[in-house]
């Protein structure tokens, strides 16, 4: 079986062997969840062999011992080999006894034993291994060994334990592109991925037809596996060992989802409680919906169903649903009848997904597709299915399901599916401007035409290209289908310099708008985008919370976006800790499998470059520019720069800064500077490489866009140049007037960005204290020698998770010690931190 990731198993192993002296680990898991695959990796990462006891041998007393000892090297081998040759017949605890001795007396390199299966080795050897093992410590050897989950003997009590956790849905569609080859479609590996539950050994099972990988024939589900390892088949049913609950897992596992009443009268009958299994974890309920939790519990148990006993149970199951559970009906029903009801399936498959069961209405659905259906109606119900897939967040399956409606001969139907397409696929080009304008042009419904243009026009702004998304504006004005929506986004182009677009220039009132309940949310998201612009934040955070909190809540599409909007509202308001708690939650939200975009990396980027504790922002950086040059999107580009030239600025490359930032600053599309940000770092930048004529430019050039646009973050940011460009001949005096300037109420990002440019433009002199000196009485601002080795390896470039290996802590530590030492020292940034340390080293 492939291997793919266990980035987290790695690093535990990883942790282990760096230990100085000798250490071991032993991870658990069940059957099938790649420990074999784990231990191969592990022992190639240090150039060890996997050794195991046969099962054969199992019967052999201390046969495991000489499997241990053959993956010994040097003096270690031949020491225990010695012992072994004489020690065959001792007791056990004195065989244990005398080899831990005996590793503790060899002096050799330090060793690595990678061990398979160490519970399947024979009893005698368990015994004495378990006791040598819980003292390693001393030795210089290594042991990193795999067992069984449902081992429940207590032996190696001296081993680190960790359990072997299932794929990640990433690592999944890895291993689900190895096993179904690179011709299968993007969307059948999210769905095989999500059906195998991250179980590798189901993955590895999968069996599908080149034409089921494509897309192009309907895919088995539930997911058809090859035979499991002799002598294995039936386990899956054997797990359970009360035939009631057996009973329960047939009734369950034969149907994606199951009505919670039906669920519960068919447990009353069994004797068994249907709330016991929720709390076990065994049962999952959303609703009405119950399901089996674990999807590869699922397909494990049903494999272990024949094919008799299967259609029994349909045939069964159709009866008891009959009259009360429609969609359930049908789907049993048509593994009795395959051709009969296809059009209802598909139709219960869009209510399921509409009802946030993408998984069950994907089940529902390559079952209905594999009969006949009438091509219009086949084509309506596979676009409303994609619009409910994108509004459940799953853009990659909705995209699929678009594509197989081919091109719907009803104009509404044509236009929700253009709507559906831009919403999956983030694709807004010439070629999809084109089409979205010939579609508008055949839709006599006004509205839907204004929204297929406004919703192209909102994509294109999500990603900087203001003249791509003016283009639509005014053809949605031409039309004559212009309200609210496109109004809105006139607005917003309005606000950002671009001419005005409707005959009449009125302020829609964004309070008014954003305070509304009952607002359509696509032109909330415009309201709320033009309260960002107009430095509303207040305003914006509080109605995106609202939003959020209400019921019914949003669909993750639109919750989506609306955490998204939040993190923006932070990074704009300049509030570096809110940032970072915005994006937490916004991550928490991601569906599996969701990848971002442009405009998500350029988001992540600006609020990493504000946090003192983010991720490394060059890393975004570099993957949002290369994401832009595989999309063909340009325009970020801009931002990135941005971005890049602000951390080159605070590090102290100044060359560096003003190459990122003149380049921004020459891609500009709009006049108002306060949308790009980059003229105050320009201006100091190129002040403090000497090119004061120019810094002088940038400035006026500055202060004539604020008599224009007046934002407060462009007074601020005159401020802040006009102190830097009279830093030689005022001194500290000219800092004092730009911090008068800063008002309570503003961003607190603006005020430290301050305060780092009087650090950089000031002489030492002049400079404010970064610290207290050493006294007695002021150890709170002193550096621990803890604190001092994180700062010193922060200096040497290193990240969180470099210095926590390095140090030999958990990354949480190394989290909490920065903290202290930007609090102790004043710096707001990691950036920061290294730019003082290097003055430091240099005065």
């Amino acid at each position: 079986m492939p291997f793919f990731g266990r980035a987290r198993e790695r690093q535990i192993a990883e942790d282990v062997i760096r230990a100085s002296g000798g250490a071991g680990c032993l991870f658990l898991g069940a059957d099938g969840i790649g420990k074999t695959a784990l231990a191969r990796a592990i022992a190639e990462d240090h150039g060890a062999v996997v050794v195991a006891a046969s099962p054969l041998e199992r019967l052999w007393p201390y046969s495991g011992l000489s499997a241990f000892a053959s993956g010994l090297g040097g003096r270690r081998r031949a020491a225990v080999d010695t012992v072994l040759a004489r020690g065959r017949d001792w007791p056990e605890h004195l065989l244990a006894e005398e080899l831990s001795r005996t590793l503790h007396l060899v002096h050799d390199e330090p060793d690595v034993v990678v061990i398979d299966d160490l519970d399947r080795m024979d009893g005698a050897s368990i015994t004495v291994l378990s006791y040598v093992f819980g003292r390693l410590r001393g030795t210089g050897l290594s042991v990193v060994a795999t067992a069984d989950v449902d081992d429940e003997r207590h032996e190696f009590a001296g081993m680190r334990r960790a359990r072997i956790e299932r794929l990640s849905f990433e690592e999944s569609l890895d291993l689900a592109r190895a096993v179904l080859g690179s011709g299968a479609a993007p969307a059948i590996l999210h769905t095989v991925a999500a059906a195998a539950g991250g179980d590798p050994g189901i993955l590895a099972r999968v069996h599908v037809t080149p034409c089921e990988a494509s897309g192009d024939d309907p895919l088995p589900l539930p997911l058809r596996l090859t035979e499991d390892r002799p002598g294995r088949r039936g386990r899956g049913r054997g797990a359970c060992r009360d035939p009631r609950l057996s009973a329960v897992m047939d009734f369950l596992s034969i149907s994606p989802l199951v009505e919670f009443d039906r669920l519960r009268s068919a447990t009353a009958a069994l004797g068994v409680e249907a709330d016991a299994l929720i709390d076990e974890g065994l049962v999952a309920v959303h609703g009405e919906w119950a399901r089996i939790a674990d999807p590869a519990l699922r397909l494990r148990h049903l494999g272990s169903l024949n094919a008799d006993e299967r259609a029994r149970l349909h045939v069964r199951a159709a009866q008891e649903h009959a009259g009360m559970y429609p969609a359930t009906f049908l789907w049993h029903r048509s593994h009795a009848e395959p051709h009969r009801d296809r059009e209802r399936l598909l139709a219960a498959a869009v209510d399921l997904a509409r009802a946030g069961e993408p998984s069950a209405a994907i089940e529902y659905a390559e079952r209905a597709l594999a009969g006949r259906i009438g091509d219009a109606t086949r084509s309506g119900l596979l676009v409303d299915l994609g619009e409910a897939l994108v509004m459940q967040g799953h853009g990659v399956r909705a995209e699929h399901y678009l594509r197989r409606a081919g091109a719907p001969s009803d104009p509404g139907v044509r236009t929700r599916a253009a709507i559906a397409w831009l919403r999956a696929t983030n694709a807004a080009d010439r070629t999809a401007d084109e089409t979205m304008l010939r579609i508008a042009a055949q839709t006599v419904d006004p509205r839907a035409a204004e929204r297929l243009l406004c919703e192209g026009a909102r994509l294109h702004l999500s990603r900087g290209e203001i003249q791509q998304a003016h283009g639509l504006v005014v053809r949605a004005v031409e039309r004559g289908v212009a309200s609210t929506e496109t109004t809105l986004l006139a607005r917003t182009l309005e606000e950002i310099g671009v001419d005005a677009l409707l005959p009449v220039s009125v302020d829609t009132g964004v309070t008014a708008v954003v305070s509304e309940s009952e607002v359509p949310i696509e032109e909330e998201l415009l309201a709320l985008q033009l309260a960002v612009l107009r430095e509303e934040y207040a305003i914006a955070r509080r109605r995106i919370l609202q939003r959020l909190e209400s019921r019914p809540r949003p669909a993750p599409y639109w919750s989506d976006l609306l955490r998204r909007m939040l993190v923006t509202t932070e990074v704009r308001g300049g509030d570096p800790v809110a940032a970072r708690e915005a994006v937490a939650a916004w991550r928490r939200e991601w569906v599996p499998g969701r990848t971002p975009e442009v405009a998500d990396i350029l988001v992540y980027a600006s609020a990493a470059a504000m946090d003192p504790l983010g991720p490394d922002t060059e890393e975004f950086v570099r993957y949002g520019r290369d994401l832009c040059r595989r999309e063909g999107t340009p325009t970020p580009l801009a931002w990135f720069a941005v971005i890049e030239g602000g951390v080159a600025l605070a590090e102290g490359r100044f060359d560096d800064a003003i190459a990122s930032l003149r380049d921004a600053t020459d891609a500009a599309t709009c006049e108002d500077p306060s949308l790009l940000r980059a003229d105050a770092d320009l201006v100091e930048a190129l002040w403090l490489r000497g090119h004061r004529a120019e810094a002088r430019r940038v400035l006026a050039r500055l202060e004539a866009a604020s008599q224009r646009i007046p934002r407060r973050w462009t007074i601020l940011a005159v401020a802040r140049s006009r102190a830097v460009c009279r830093s030689d001949a005022a001194g500290a005096e000219a800092f004092r007037e730009a911090e008068a300037i800063v008002r309570t109420d503003d961003p607190p990002i603006e005020r430290l960005r301050l305060t780092a440019a009087r650090e950089r433009c000031l002489p030492t002199s002049e400079r404010a204290p970064v610290r207290a000196p050493s006294r007695p009485g002021d150890r709170g601002r002193t550096l621990t020698p803890q604190e001092r080795d994180v700062a010193a390896l922060v200096g040497q470039g290193l990240r969180n998770r470099d210095i926590a290996a390095a140090l030999f802590v958990s990354l949480r530590t190394v989290e909490l010690r920065l903290t202290g030492i930007y609090r102790k020292l004043g710096v707001t940034s990691r950036v920061h931190l290294v730019a003082l340390l290097h003055g430091a080293s240099r005065s």
